[in-house]
């Protein structure tokens, strides 16, 4: 029995407080397996889709700027598709830079970022929506054609970005679901009876005695 329970205390002091070393092992692999699969599996339909979201939103800030002057005297009020605009070519920049050098945590921003650059793209179709209401009435047939060309191309690329971001938050959510699971092992203790006199067979057979 005293030497079961320093079998015991070997076991709580070596092997509970130290991590094994297959641990450390499956991370590493883990990781290799994101980088991998962000790096050359779908690395260029990243770059392909963050190339979109620069172009769509340099093009939306353009469109949303010359809507905004025509039909609303540059005011204020549809500052919402820059915006959302903004933050498309920054989503886009990180998905242009990600199959370089992808890691986990660069992984994690783009997934963070595309998502909210969704939901500030949704807003800005809807300030699309109400604001068009409160446009200013245009004299000219040229200047309505050329608000109406505007108002389209702006709805257009934030469509395209939005697009774009749901594509990239599948593909990230797809390599993250399938490479990060983490692979636990339960250990459970199995109790050792020595033959030395204790084991209850042996208690047994001398109690039959």
């Amino acid at each position: 029995m005293t030497q079961n329970m320093f079998q015991e205390g070997l076991y709580q002091v070596y092997v509970r407080e130290t991590p094994p070393p297959e641990a450390s092992e499956e991370v590493d692999l883990r990781d290799a397996r994101i980088r991998r699969w962000f790096g050359t599996v779908v690395g260029s339909r990243v770059c392909v889709t963050g190339a979109t979201q620069v172009v769509s939103a340099l093009a939306c800030i353009l469109s949303t700027v010359t809507y905004s002057c025509v039909s609303f005297n540059c005011s204020m009020s549809m500052t919402m598709p820059v915006w959302s605009s903004a933050f498309y070519l920054g989503t886009g920049a990180l998905a242009l830079f990600l199959p370089k050098k992808p890691t986990k945590m660069r992984v994690a921003a783009l997934m963070v970022l595309n998502l909210f650059s969704f939901l500030l793209g949704f807003s800005a179709l809807l300030s699309f929506a109400v604001n068009s209401v409160h446009a200013v009435a245009l004299k000219t047939n040229q200047q309505r054609i050329g608000s109406r060309a505007a108002e389209g191309s702006s709805i257009t690329f934030t469509v395209l970005c939005m697009l774009a971001s749901l594509y990239t938050l599948f593909l990230t959510w797809r390599g993250l679901r399938r490479y990060s699971a983490p692979n636990s092992q339960t250990y459970c203790p199995v109790s050792q009876h020595l033959d030395n006199g204790t084991s209850p067979l042996l208690e047994q057979a001398e109690l039959g005695l």
